[in-house]
């Protein structure tokens, strides 16, 4: 068996794949595409896994809700899915990212 040959197919369907993540992402926004970029780089291995998951809270909270919680992670510092369900499920990505607010909506004392 040529291993080159499969080494080279698994590097470009790797690739392929992080292509149309990142498509299925830009339709949700461009947090949303800086994240899914983030968790594959950081994961490697794992990255499609936590992109999938990352993607699937279109389908449970809207792809502008999506948005707006990757935007606020962004915003506040490294993004990861917890921390955007979590954004999600408090609500919190419906408020303005501010600087006297942490993550989770909640004023600063």
């Amino acid at each position: 068996m040529n291993t080159r040959k499969t080494v080279l197919t698994i590097q470009s369907n790797e690739q392929a794949l992080k292509e149309h993540l990142c498509r299925q992402a830009f339709r949700c926004g461009g947090s949303v595409v800086a994240v899914v970029e983030a968790l594959w780089a950081s994961y490697l291995l794992d990255g499609l896994y936590h992109c999938q998951r990352l993607l699937r809270l279109a389908d449970s909270y809207s792809r502008p809700r999506l948005e707006a919680a990757c935007h606020r992670a962004l915003w506040y510092g490294p993004a990861n899915y917890r921390t955007i369900r979590g954004i999600l499920q408090r609500g919190a990505d419906r408020l303005a990212p501010t600087l006297d607010t942490d993550l989770w909506g909640h004023r600063w004392r």
